[in-house]
């Protein structure tokens, strides 16, 4: 038995990943991470049903708290679960252009989309078993020359991200563009630690981000609010830029073989879109910028900076 945990998992690619785990991997245990507790039991309740499996379960997590993150944690190893062998760090957040905080005084879309997931990690970092694999789930909005012009990410340092200055009054497309600096910055993320795994640990845990293509019919950061641009997102786009939209069930499907087929065993460091491992940006591979992140992320959460 293997216990795997998936943030997010009620709903989306989440959902759909943990589907098909259920379904082609009977003797694993997956673990549905999210705030919800009424979506995440129909998401248990439907993995259930349509996988006839009933090795999946849920945890309470809001990646906004930190304190929430560690009592997940502390939760999930006071629990008689399998060993640990892999997460999916996909639960995310896009909002509009004015600039929020959480009660721990991050801005909202970096807490939640990295922040979180960074600490979740790293506390769960010495209970990974042997050949255990992480996976974030990044994005194609991370370039910073991509199609949607609104959707350029423009990161400056780590500090900016968590402690942006707020305008009086909303600048347009911004909360989109934190967004996709998120998604730049989870790929800085499984750069540094993949690196510093195969350095230091002897356990020869895989880190991988994962790109899931343009999915329209769910939120995608916020595209589809707008009818008009969702229409643009599922007709017009794909025309322009071949095999960039995909679909949950597809994604998911996807996801979930990055995490359990033998193939993948010793890939690490890498950005798959789909199947295929492809180049991220030109800036994901600033090592500067993975260490700004880096530490001034375990500063914000309140690890020891020992890396």
């Amino acid at each position: 038995m293997k216990t795997i945990i998936i943030t997010g998992g009620n709903t989306g690619l989440g959902f759909a990943c943990a589907i098909d785990i259920c379904k082609t991997q009977k003797n694993w245990h997956v673990i549905i991470a999210c705030r919800n507790e009424l979506k995440a039991q129909w998401a248990v309740e439907k993995v259930i049903s349509e996988a006839g499996n009933t090795n999946i379960g849920f945890q309470k997590l809001d990646l906004s708290s930190f304190q929430s993150v560690h009592e997940f944690v502390a939760t999930f190893l006071s629990a008689e679960h399998p060993p640990l062998h892999g997460i999916v760090c996909n639960a995310g957040v896009s909002l509009g252009d004015e600039v929020t905080t959480t009660t721990d005084g991050i801005e909202t879309t970096f807490q939640v989309n990295c922040l979180g997931h960074f600490l979740l990690v790293n506390l769960l970092l010495p209970h990974f078993q042997k050949a255990s694999r992480i996976l974030f789930v990044s994005s194609e909005l991370h370039r910073n020359d991509g199609p949607i012009k609104s959707f350029r990410p423009d990161f400056k340092s780590a500090k900016d991200m968590a402690y942006p200055e707020k305008p009086l009054s909303p600048i347009k497309n911004s909360g989109s563009k934190r967004y996709s600096a998120t998604k730049l910055c989870l790929l800085f993320y499984t750069y540094k630690l993949a690196r510093q795994l195969s350095l230091e640990d002897t356990k020869s845990i895989t880190v991988n981000a994962f790109n899931p293509g343009l999915m329209p019919d769910t939120a995608l950061g916020g595209l589809n609010k707008m009818f008009l641009t969702k229409l643009f997102l599922k007709y017009i786009l794909p025309i322009f830029t071949k095999g960039a939209v995909s679909n949950p069930s597809i994604s998911g499907s996807v996801l979930a073989e990055l995490l359990t087929n033998d193939k993948y065993q010793n890939i690490t460091g890498k950005y798959f879109d789909r199947h295929k491992i492809i180049l991220s940006s030109k800036e994901s591979y600033d090592k500067i910028k993975w260490l700004d992140l880096w530490h001034v992320s375990e500063a914000i959460v309140g690890l020891n900076q020992t890396k």
